[in-house]
């Protein structure tokens, strides 16, 4: 697992600016969804424009990573079967307590790096205290559209990946 963390947590990620509700104050927040993605706008340099980003332009910039990322999870996951459409990339990234909007169905989790703290917390009820999950170097599974959850302070390189889907991989089988 060292040697795929090692090279995904050197990678330059862009800065995010299409998820404003996940952060806390002026925050910047980078990493990149890689995959199949819905294009969502990037950010408004005046009010009037809207630019959009679409990974699949960049996709021989970020094939690599794609490939050492798939490898990871078919390596190190507990499902290596589980179907995926996209990996969204998080890196150095604290956010705050959400439902995943576009997500269909489980999502599988990691945390990579040289870090303390930044655990999960997931809500399996609403009106119960969250469970707090440890995902540093080990693949959680959980449904991320139904269940609230948030990331724990943390200290040190942390980055996280995300296995979702953006389609009903069921129908597709």
């Amino acid at each position: 697992m060292e040697k795929y963390s090692n090279y995904l947590i050197n990678v330059k990620w862009p800065i995010i600016y299409s998820r404003p509700k996940l952060k806390y104050g002026n925050e910047e927040h980078r990493g990149i969804a890689l995959g199949l993605i819905n294009v969502r706008p990037l950010y408004r340099k005046h009010k009037d424009d809207i630019f959009r980003q679409c990974v699949a332009l960049k996709w021989k910039k970020y094939q690599n990573i794609l490939d050492i990322s798939t490898k990871l999870f078919n390596e190190f996951s507990p499902e290596p079967d589980f179907k995926w459409t996209t990996i969204q990339f998080n890196s150095n990234q604290k956010s705050k307590k959400h439902k995943d909007k576009n997500n269909i169905g489980d999502s599988y989790i990691i945390g990579l790096g040289d870090y303390e703290g930044g655990r999960l917390k997931v809500w399996h009820n609403d009106d119960e205290d969250p469970e707090y999950v440890d995902i540093k170097n080990k693949f959680y599974k959980f449904d991320g559209a139904k269940k609230y959850h948030e990331t724990e302070d943390f200290t040190g390189t942390r980055l996280s990946l995300v296995f979702f889907n953006l389609l009903n991989t069921k129908k597709l089988e």
